[in-house]
């Protein structure tokens, strides 16, 4: 699949998040929540919570092609500047550091490689959840670390697990065979 049809699939797999994230109760979204949102959409909110996981599901739409000197590379590299200098002025450092170390990531093996895996997206939710309770943990010189808090983090809030897989899992079913056979055959 060509770049343009991967934008495509890591928009609708952001959508798919979004409504499920809404449908499900995960984020509840009330009258003025939008308006709270344009009022200050640096303050923590359920916009700004369906915010992030539509951007992590198109983040996980383009993340297996990242790999290489591709345009979603180009692209993708322009945004993390912008987050990072977001995170930076609003003094999210922690969050600033996970972004810079998980831009960096696809990097580490060849195209094809485990950025292509079908089990990658549930190992990234994971270390994701293992990454917040560690920095929870850390407060108490990391003796208040315990892998039942980050299971159950993971367990509740399993929609950022859905968008890690979804955005994913889009992404490579575009570069199927099963997206060759049914989809637009060229002119």
């Amino acid at each position: 699949m060509n770049f343009p049809g991967h934008i495509k699939g890591a928009v609708l797999a952001g959508a798919a998040v979004g409504v499920l994230a809404v449908v499900s109760g995960q984020v509840e979204i009330e009258s003025d929540s939008l308006a709270e949102f344009v009022r200050n959409p640096l303050a923590e909110g359920p916009v700004r919570k369906l915010v992030g996981l539509c951007i992590l599901a198109w983040f996980m739409g383009l993340f297996p092609d990242l790999d290489t000197g591709s345009t979603p590379r180009k692209y993708y590299f322009h945004g993390v500047i912008v987050i990072l200098t977001a995170l930076y002025i609003v003094s999210e450092l922690q969050l600033l550091a996970f972004v810079a170390i998980a831009s960096l990531t696809p990097m580490l093996h060849k195209h094809r490689g485990w950025t292509h895996w079908l089990i990658t997206p549930w190992l990234l939710s994971i270390l994701f959840a293992l990454a917040l309770e560690y920095l929870r943990a850390r407060d108490s010189w990391f003796f208040g670390f315990d892998w039942r808090n980050a299971f159950e983090w993971w367990l509740t809030n399993w929609i950022y697990a859905a968008a890690f897989v979804i955005g994913h899992y889009m992404h490579l079913l575009l570069d199927s065979k099963l997206a060759k056979i049914v989809g637009p055959k060229p002119d």
